[in-house]
């Protein structure tokens, strides 16, 4: 009996076929690469700002972060080969929204131990790009701010700069003295960097120009910002009208700290934010009024770690959050 073989037949090169595999459908490579060298730029500004400022100090954190990241990602990814593959940059860009919220003098040490818990605990252990539960940059900072608080303390960072400026995160005067805090600061300074905060989470102006820069490319969304947005200042508004002695207004709130470089690059990250846009709205909403919360009610002065790190945990609930499909209402 002659045998009897199959052969697939090639594929014309002017039709493409659709990938019809089980999913999730992760590109590696050049697309991933594409999208965080994207972000990578759109915090080019605030870094650039960083260096202007505070000089050597802040490229120091900026090298080191990068350095040990990449470093930790390739041998995480020859001992455990993944499809999150080291050259697909999302350990340099997460490795720079970390420094952004490191003290001016964090030791390397530090350093080093926040760059392990991002990459090996927040990323690769969950399986990478795609995968993690919660933004793994935020991940490691909270881990840092809660082992080691005395480091973490931007204010003794920054006691010697010489700024003509109040030396004392505004966040932290405001739990002090109430708000009468805010007349000791200029809505100016603290727009355009000139407070106590991380080496570039408080660069207002700069991370608001890499923010749209996001926006313009569509890297990110405008639903959970614009969210983010309502739901800090209604929150904050209602509670500045009920308690005026103890919280400050909305724009204080805004302009401090790292509320902006929350709202823009920590709540939008891709595997941590809802995919569709009501739900998406929605966890901007919630992750204001954490935050406000937290900053009021909590002994934690910013509070933006664990006001992102609880918004991502409800993002798959809110995903659930579906548009109906027309045509099924039988099926």
């Amino acid at each position: 009996m002659k045998e009897l073989r199959l052969f697939r037949q090639p594929t014309p090169p002017d039709k493409k076929m659709l990938n019809v595999a089980v999913g999730p459908h992760v590109r590696i490579g050049n697309g991933l690469a594409e999208i965080y060298q994207r972000w990578v730029f759109a915090l080019a500004p605030a870094m650039a700002a960083s260096f202007f400022f505070f000089g050597p100090a802040a490229l120091r954190i900026f090298g080191l972060c990068v350095c040990f990241s990449v470093v930790i990602d390739f041998i995480a990814e020859k001992l455990a080969p993944s499809r999150d593959i080291t050259s697909n940059w999302s350990s340099v860009s997460l490795a720079l929204m970390l420094a952004f919220m490191l003290p001016l003098n964090t030791p390397w040490w530090l350093i080093l131990v926040g760059c392990f818990f991002m990459i090996i605990v927040g990323k690769k252990f969950f399986g990478g790009v795609g995968a993690y539960p919660a933004q793994p940059a935020v991940l490691a900072l909270a881990v840092m701010q809660l082992s080691w608080p005395n480091r973490m303390d931007y204010t003794g960072a920054m006691k010697d700069m010489d700024w003509q400026v109040t030396m004392i995160e505004p966040l932290k005067l405001l739990k002090s003295i109430g708000s009468s805090a805010e007349s000791q600061y200029h809505w100016l300074d603290m727009l355009l960097g000139q407070q106590v905060a991380g080496i570039a989470n408080g660069m207002v102006i700069f991370i608001l120009i890499g923010g749209l820069l996001l926006l313009a490319m569509r890297e990110i969304q405008w639903q959970a910002p614009a969210g983010f947005l309502a739901g800090l200042v209604v929150t904050a508004g209602i509670f500045h009208l009920v308690y005026p002695d103890t919280f400050a207004s909305p724009v204080f709130y805004l302009l401090s700290g790292g509320t902006v470089f929350m709202g823009l690059f920590l709540l939008t990250d891709h595997t941590t934010s809802p995919v569709n846009k009501l739900p998406l709205f929605f966890y901007g909403i919630l992750a204001g009024v954490l935050l406000i919360l937290i900053r009021g009610y909590s002994k934690h002065v910013d509070g933006i770690v664990f006001a992102v790190l609880l918004a991502n945990l409800c993002a798959p609930l809110m995903d659930m959050i579906k548009p109906k499909i027309k045509g099924a209402e039988d099926v």
